[in-house]
């Protein structure tokens, strides 16, 4: 076929196993036989659902609760930051008060207070006479925290769903990770553990005003978080994320009806993309830009008037996370400018006027740019740097850090981003350390990873495929949108636009077909190949809707 190892041979054609589109892609996903292809294009509520007390200290933890409403106790929820903690945190506390209890939800300062528990919080609830404090998204790792908390006078319930490495808390620890977990999908963001704790406390404890079925309105937010933490979007968690869509269409939530409506987003076609690229951002500035309140009460809130407020003040938020976020771009280049760092593969620096929290977006758009790995540092509090890694592709960004010896403190992350923190004598070592173990790795011969394309697609096929993607949606995690290849496709008009002209809109069509093709933060020199009206080339990309509900591609390559 034409153009598939040219000019880079980076792309491999899947071998087609049914001639119908959806087959195929269903094949591609391992999903095959007629009750799995059921079960993956129609999740169901009951079906999908796994027994809560397969998690291990399960029924231990709802007999705590339900002690804790007979005694009338005091219960702080403390959740992460992030768009799975908030969400979780607001979904828990929402419930828990339903259920009759008095709830604290604490969410930890990103800058002061750092990821997790710490001290100087567990006193704060102490003193606000908390007797019960539950995790929502964290608490695995925090051993020496809840030991603190128990010399207070609290104990601990963890929900979450992080790695669990060695010794556990004192504590009740729901997290589907532990080994001996009997539970049957380990892939539950933190937001779903806390939601397997509330339909658990139902089973046997439902209030008499608590309706049947009630509960459901909570999985918008069960989905938000799922739809926005970067778990398999298989199995349990797809039907989590199809019924979160479900009840987020209603928009009975006032502060997410009210952030929908200033991003022009009509709540009855809400898809995943406009979670992760319009919502997930919003919810995550807040504590990126030291307001880690702004974003539960937005979602937390009952009055439609204080939802617009609310949601007016988080977009804000939102604008000022991008002007750092820029201005930190900028920075960066002009200090690599006529610097040695610009001729290093590597990009690594930093400064202690740098927010940590969003360094992360700042690499990630540098290693975009320049398509070269990026570690970036800024000032957490005291001596301790802490900073993010972004690749593009060609290392693993874990491995990178862990060839660099024993400069960070501590580090994690995945294949393609990771976190680390760093002491203040050792800063200075970073660059020629990332350096020297970039170049290692790639001495072991790592190759640029080759790219799948699911389908062949003629232009003519695209409205009637779109039909068939929609049965796969939603789309993330260990489902990904399928991409696929447009062969001789002639392109058209050429055009820039967005506020920055920073975006590329392309006329392609091939026959009697014609439809958009949009690629964001690109330009005509942005692929395989430049693009040159009136030449014919093959396009790799998605099949997406429009604003106004009409079919496009989305290109990601021109080859």
């Amino acid at each position: 076929m034409k153009g598939y190892t040219k000019p880079v041979n980076k792309y491999r054609l899947r071998e087609r196993a049914h001639p119908e589109l959806l087959k195929d892609l269903l094949h591609a996903r391992g999903v095959v036989g007629e009750e799995n292809i059921e079960q993956f294009l129609t999740p169901d509520f009951q079906r999908d659902s796994h027994d809560p007390f397969l998690l291990p200290d399960m029924a231990q933890a709802v007999e705590r609760i339900v002690l804790a409403k007979k005694r009338e106790e005091h219960v702080g929820v403390w959740s992460d930051y992030d768009c799975d903690g908030v969400p979780g945190g607001v979904m828990l506390t929402e419930f828990l008060r339903a259920f009759g209890l008095k709830v604290t939800h604490y969410i930890p300062h990103r800058h002061k207070e750092g990821y997790g528990l710490n001290v100087g919080g567990i006193d704060a609830l102490a003193a606000a006479g908390v007797t019960l404090m539950i995790t929502v998204d964290l608490g695995t790792t925090n051993i020496s925290e809840i030991a603190h908390a128990r010399t207070k006078g609290i104990e601990t319930i963890v929900t979450d769903h992080h790695i669990v490495h060695g010794e556990l808390p004192q504590a009740l620890v729901l997290n589907p990770k532990r080994p001996e977990s009997k539970y049957p999908f380990d892939g539950l963001c933190g937001a779903g553990v806390a939601w397997k704790l509330v339909q658990a406390i139902l089973v046997h404890n439902r209030p008499d005003d608590f309706a049947e079925g009630q509960e459901k309105w909570l999985l918008d937010l069960v989905g938000l978080a799922t739809l926005s933490d970067m778990v398999p979007l298989r199995g349990e968690n797809r039907m989590l994320a199809h019924y979160g869509l479900v009840v987020m269409r209603r928009a009975r939530r006032p502060g997410l009806a009210a952030l929908l409506n200033i991003l022009r987003i009509k709540p009855g076609t809400l898809t995943e993309d406009d979670v992760g690229f319009m919502v997930a951002p919003r919810i995550n500035a807040a504590s990126r830009m030291d307001a880690p309140d702004a974003a539960s009460k937005l979602l937390g809130c009952t009055s439609a008037e204080e939802a617009r407020e609310l949601a007016r003040a988080l977009n804000k938020i939102n604008d000022e996370r991008k002007g750092v976020v820029a201005a930190t771009v900028k920075e960066v280049h002009k200090r690599l400018s006529g610097s040695a760092q610009a001729e290093s593969p590597v990009i690594v620096m930093g400064s202690p006027a740098w927010r940590p929290g969003v360094l992360g977006l700042v690499a990630n758009s540098l290693a975009e740019s320049h398509g070269k790995p990026v570690c970036l540092w800024g000032r957490e509090g005291g001596e301790v740097m802490r900073g993010s890694c972004r690749g593009v592709g060609d290392i693993n960004i874990v491995e990178w850090m862990q060839a660099a010896g024993d400069v960070f403190d501590h580090f994690g992350g995945h294949a393609g981003s990771g976190g680390f923190s760093v002491n203040e004598e050792k800063i200075h070592e970073l660059p020629e350390r990332m350096a020297a173990s970039y170049e290692l790795l790639r001495a072991k011969g790592t190759a640029a990873p080759e790219v799948t394309l699911d389908r062949e697609v003629d232009l003519a096929e695209v409205s009637h495929a779109r039909r068939d993607l929609m049965r796969l949606a939603p789309f993330g995690e260990g489902n990904r949108k399928p991409l696929l290849v447009f062969p001789n496709v002639s392109i058209g008009t050429i055009k820039m636009f967005g506020k920055e002209q920073n975006h590329l809109e392309l006329s392609l069509t091939r026959g009697d077909s014609r439809y958009s093709g949009v690629s964001f933060f690109s330009t005509v020199d942005s692929f395989s190949k430049p693009i040159i009206e009136g030449e014919k080339s093959d396009i790799v990309g998605h099949i997406e809707t429009d604003w106004n509900g009409r079919p496009r591609l989305r290109v990601v390559d021109v080859i």
